[in-house]
């Protein structure tokens, strides 16, 4: 049987110094029936030049300015002809030659799966994860990555299903992709992949895995720095809150209290340590007021769609896993976790 058409999409934004490593280890893959495509962000550091002059059968997608994951990805996949879209971050290498091959068995298993994710591991140490999807944070803290810093030992293997791909390195059908209406354009960065996610499973599909279909990724080599900086929260927080805004069902009340108890908590706590973070939570909230008439719309249009119930679906996002928790403010993360996990509602809602 013919294959279906994939095409990998490579998002870069001035990420030069990852490009050879990257398109040198898909060009390797051994599926019949793929294109690379480089998807510039409007880049200043000679990305484009390098891409042109070095991988000739890459096929370039350039835009003048930074426009975004989400953006950056909607605008290039309208520009493609494929079954399958895979996504795959600047700063990876991969490490299976089949593993496009691993991607599509999984997705042409069940009509039902609209995404499939990659096992992701360290760049640093091939034998430590990084992320093989995501789950959310009890008592809607935020959404983490499932398997982050633990030694792989298999514990995520064939039938393991994450609640969001991770937005580094996955594929996805590309007819229910248009079909959902893609990213939300408005995150601009982060937080992208679970939306879509979640609106992905509102709309009766999957997210599937393929633990051969191994990427190694580092972490954060995209955005320049590791650590929790005023922008990631502030983009993080947002995002997170307008996703509940659109996409909670009968949970919405709950949800909303929940997040706005955990964001006056840390506003107080980073107000002592981190006075920066506090004023980009503020400005989070500011964000989300101004632009809710058009969440709202959205809101509207997504539960009018949605195929399954809450409690199905609050089951797929907060599964019984271990969850990785950063060291950096270990003390005011314990606290959190008391004053969440012990005095608020059971989750069962």
């Amino acid at each position: 049987m013919k294959q279906p058409k994939v095409a990998v999409l490579v998002l870069n934004y001035n990420g030069l110094r990852w490009l050879s490593d990257c398109l040198s280890s898909v060009l390797k893959s051994d599926y019949s029936d793929f294109e690379v495509y480089l998807v510039d962000n409007g880049s200043s550091d000679g990305s484009v030049d390098y891409v042109k002059r070095c991988f000739p059968r890459v096929r370039l997608i350039c835009h003048s300015i930074n426009l975004g994951f989400a953006e950056g990805y909607n605008q290039a996949i309208k520009k493609i002809d494929a079954d399958y879209v895979l996504l795959l971050n600047s700063d990876t290498q991969v490490l299976n030659l089949k593993w496009i091959r691993c991607l599509v068995e999984v997705v042409t298993r069940d009509p039902r799966i609209a995404a499939v994710a990659c096992k992701m591991v360290s760049m640093g140490d091939h034998l430590r994860l990084d992320s093989v999807g995501g789950m959310g944070i009890p008592y809607w803290r935020g959404f983490v990555d499932i398997g982050r810093e633990e030694p792989d030992h298999g514990q995520y293997a064939e039938g393991f299903e994450p609640f969001a791909f991770c937005g580094g390195a996955t594929l996805l059908s590309y007819d229910i992709f248009t079909r959902s209406r893609g990213f939300d354009e408005k995150f601009f960065m982060y937080f992208e992949d679970v939306d879509l996610s979640w609106r992905f499973r509102l709309l009766g599909f999957r997210v599937g895995f393929a633990p051969e279909a191994r990427i190694a990724h580092f972490f954060s080599g995209s955005a320049g720095s590791k650590s929790v900086d005023a922008l990631k929260l502030y983009y993080c927080h947002r995002n997170l809150m307008r996703s509940i805004l659109k996409n909670c069902g009968s949970s919405l009340g709950w949800a909303l209290s929940n997040y706005f108890i955990f964001s006056m908590i840390i506003s107080i706590g980073y107000l002592f340590i981190e006075p920066q973070k506090t004023l980009a939570l503020v400005k989070t909230i500011l964000w989300n007021l101004f632009n809710f008439k058009d969440s709202y719309t959205q809101r509207l249009r997504i539960q009018f769609t949605r195929m399954i119930g809450e409690s199905e679906l609050l089951a797929k996002m907060y599964p019984n896993l271990a969850r990785y928790q950063s060291a950096k403010h270990a003390t005011l993360s314990h606290i959190l976790n008391i004053l969440f996990e012990i005095s608020l509602p059971s989750m069962q809602h």
